[in-house]
């Protein structure tokens, strides 16, 4: 029974972390863009008992029920790990408050409209999910994830793992910087900017490849699982970063990254990363941090370019603005929850 009890944490450890950033992806996009608040004359509830909509679409539906079930199957998971209870009433019951809530709050949101059918529909997704992870469980999956990961990763990995799997999605929003993740910093702070050389982005570019490289390195013991991890990662970071300005600045300008100052970072990158391949697990957290800090700093001090700013404006598609809100708040938050875990290995080490 212990044993049992061991493989269902294992296998829930994973999904907790990303249902928590699922559920700040689910308010962000119900309450974006975050303007227009103001009472409108009715309880928040109000939208319970009103009429149906005159107006909706086969999308609307789609988009409603699919929108919530990666979120009722990753809560059902993470449930699953916690108690014996079957999980998917978890998930439905998490799916049906979190709906509500988000239903209410629009309310107050002139742009937005809050509707019943949306709540109803969202609670059927989360309950499609829940059921999906039930069957999953009943087939075996969760239990084979588990036993994988027990071969394959550290103790206590999974918000490591989480931050590894959000990684390609923080890329998504383009930087000045390829890779350049957390930039920004020194306008929210009024710091003295300044540009920065061709060197110096080679070093960010560099640092921001080895530094979610050490990361998986750190809850990989295997020699040949780090190098899958190694190539992975290198594969996700080149492709995610072309697939990012294609969206944004045209298919024309997707490859126009890859210049002379970037290949030399990426190049570096691959080397050092090739070479820190045998480094112990502790000294892995320890390079992360001493890695991790100066490109935090650099990207700091870095002046924002104008001409970025305004190509990305004029070519940004409307059909994304939601979508890359998100993932650039995912991109500039991501390093500093990277150091936060970073530095909570160093402090307190694991025992594999």
């Amino acid at each position: 029974m212990a044993r049992l009890q061991a493989t269902r944490t294992a296998a829930s450890g994973l999904a907790l972390p990303l249902a928590l950033f699922y559920c700040g992806l689910v308010a962000y996009a119900s309450l974006y863009p975050f303007v227009g608040w103001q009472s409108q004359g009715v309880m928040p509830w109000a939208f319970v008992l009103a009429p149906l909509p005159r107006y909706w679409s086969g999308f609307d539906v789609a988009i409603n029920v699919l929108g919530y079930m990666p979120l009722g199957f990753l809560l059902a998971v993470a449930w699953r790990g916690a108690s014996r209870s079957h999980p998917a009433w978890f998930a439905v019951l998490s799916a049906f408050l979190l709906s509500f809530a988000m239903e209410g709050l629009q309310t107050y949101l002139s742009p937005r409209v809050a509707s019943n059918v949306d709540w109803a529909l969202n609670t059927i997704g989360g309950a499609l999910g829940g059921m999906l992870a039930w069957m999953a469980d009943g087939l075996g999956f969760l239990q084979s994830w588990s036993r994988f990961r027990g071969r394959s990763f550290s103790v206590g990995s999974g918000f490591a793992l989480g931050l590894l799997i959000l990684w390609p999605l923080a890329l998504l929003y383009p930087t000045p910087v390829p890779l350049g993740l957390g930039s920004g910093l020194g306008q929210w702070l009024e710091l003295d900017t300044q540009e920065l050389s061709g060197r110096a982005e080679s070093a960010v570019i560099s640092l921001g490849l080895v530094v979610p490289i050490l990361i998986s390195y750190a809850v990989t013991p295997k020699l040949l699982h780090r190098v899958m991890a190694l190539f992975l990662l290198v594969i996700v970071a080149l492709g995610v970063t072309t697939l990012s300005n294609g969206l944004s600045f045209g298919p024309e300008h997707a490859t126009v990254w890859l210049h002379e100052q970037t290949l030399w970072g990426l190049w570096v990158g691959v080397a050092a990363s090739a070479l820190l391949l045998p480094t112990a697990r502790r000294l892995c957290w320890v390079l992360a941090f001493l890695l991790l800090v100066p490109e935090l700093l650099l990207l700091g001090i870095m002046a924002p370019d104008p001409y970025f700013i305004q190509t990305l404006s004029i070519w940004e598609r409307g059909q994304f603005i939601r979508f890359y809100g998100a993932t650039q708040w995912l991109g500039r938050l991501w390093p500093y929850a990277a150091l936060i875990l970073i530095i909570s290995n160093i402090t307190w080490p694991r025992k594999n």
